[in-house]
C-alpha cells in the first residue's frame, strides 16, 4: 500500500468509528470527560510543586505546561485513532492476528487500527495547553516535533508488542514497558543526567517523547533538530521491521500448527 491508499483506508475507517461512537453517546462522552479531568488532576499537582519550588533544575512551570501539550497531543492522538496499540502483544499470544493476515490491506495498520474515545479528552486538553504555552510562531515546530513525538511513542510499542513474537506471552511485560514510557515522558527532563539521561534517550525514549521537543521549543538548536528527525526515522522504521520479522515466524508457526 502507498502513501495515499494508507490515507484512503484510515479515512473510511474513520467515518466507520466515528458512526459507532454515535451509537454509544453515553460512552463516548464519559471516556472523554474522564481524561480531560484525569489530565488536570496531574497538572495541578505540578501547579502546586512550582508554587513551592521556582524552578526545577532550571525548567519553569511553562516547560510543564509544554511538556504536557505535547504529551496530551501524541498520547491522545494515537489512543483515538490507533486503539489497538495496547493490544499488540495479546493479539500475537492469542492468535488474533490471523483475522488481519486475511485481509488486503497493511497487517500493522489494519490491526493499530481503532477509535478509542479516551484520547478526545487528551485531544481537548492538550489544545488548552498549546493555547497556554506555545507562542503561534512555533506553531509549525510544535507540529512537527508532535509527529516526532507520536511515531517514537508507537514505535516503542510496535517495538515492545512485538517481543511477543519471539518470547511468548509478553502482554503483561509489554504493557508495564508502555507506562514506564508514559510515566518518564510525564516528568521534567532536567531533573535526568548522566547515564540515566542517555537511558531515557535512546533505551527507552522517552527523552524524544517530550524532553527534547519541549528544549526545541524553549531554547532551538539545530543540531538536536536533526537528531530527532534522525532518530525518528530510524526508530520507527526499525518498529516496523521489527514487528514484520516476527511476523514471518508468527505465519511459519500457524502454517506448522494447521499441518500438525
Amino acid at each position: 500500500m502507498g502513501v495515499k491508499e494508507h490515507i484512503s483506508f484510515l479515512r473510511q475507517f474513520s467515518k466507520l468509528e466515528w458512526a459507532t461512537a454515535l451509537e454509544y453517546r453515553a460512552n463516548f462522552v464519559t471516556q472523554s470527560i474522564g481524561m480531560f479531568i484525569n489530565d488536570i488532576f496531574w497538572i495541578f499537582l505540578w501547579f502546586l510543586l512550582f508554587q513551592r519550588f521556582d524552578t526545577i533544575n532550571g525548567w519553569e512551570y511553562r516547560d510543564m505546561l509544554r511538556v504536557f501539550a505535547v504529551l496530551t497531543i501524541s498520547y491522545g492522538l494515537v489512543g483515538f485513532l490507533f486503539g489497538n496499540w495496547t493490544r499488540i502483544a495479546r493479539f500475537i499470544e492469542h492468535g488474533s492476528l490471523d483475522y488481519y493476515l486475511t485481509m488486503p490491506k497493511n497487517v500493522l495498520l489494519h490491526m493499530l487500527a481503532k477509535f478509542n474515545y479516551y484520547g478526545l479528552g487528551d485531544l481537548v486538553f492538550g489544545t488548552a495547553m498549546v493555547a497556554l504555552s506555545i507562542p503561534m510562531t512555533k506553531l509549525p515546530l510544535y507540529l512537527l516535533l508532535v509527529l516526532c513525538s507520536i511515531l517514537v511513542m508507537l514505535g516503542w510499542v510496535i517495538i515492545t508488542g512485538s517481543l511477543a513474537f519471539y518470547l511468548g506471552r509478553f502482554e503483561h511485560a509489554s504493557q508495564a514497558m508502555r507506562e514506564s514510557l508514559i510515566i518518564f515522558a510525564g516528568y521534567p527532563f532536567s531533573i535526568f543526567t548522566g547515564t540515566t539521561k542517555f537511558i531515557l534517550l535512546f533505551i527507552i525514549p522517552a527523552g524524544f517523547v517530550t524532553g527534547i521537543p519541549v528544549q526545541l521549543l524553549t531554547t532551538f538548536s539545530w543540531k538536536w533538530f536533526f537528531i530527532t528527525i534522525g532518530f525518528t526515522a530510524a526508530f520507527f522504521s526499525f518498529a516496523v521491521w521489527f514487528f514484520y520479522r516476527g511476523l514471518r515466524r508468527y505465519e511459519s508457526g500457524n502454517v506448522m500448527a494447521m499441518r500438525g
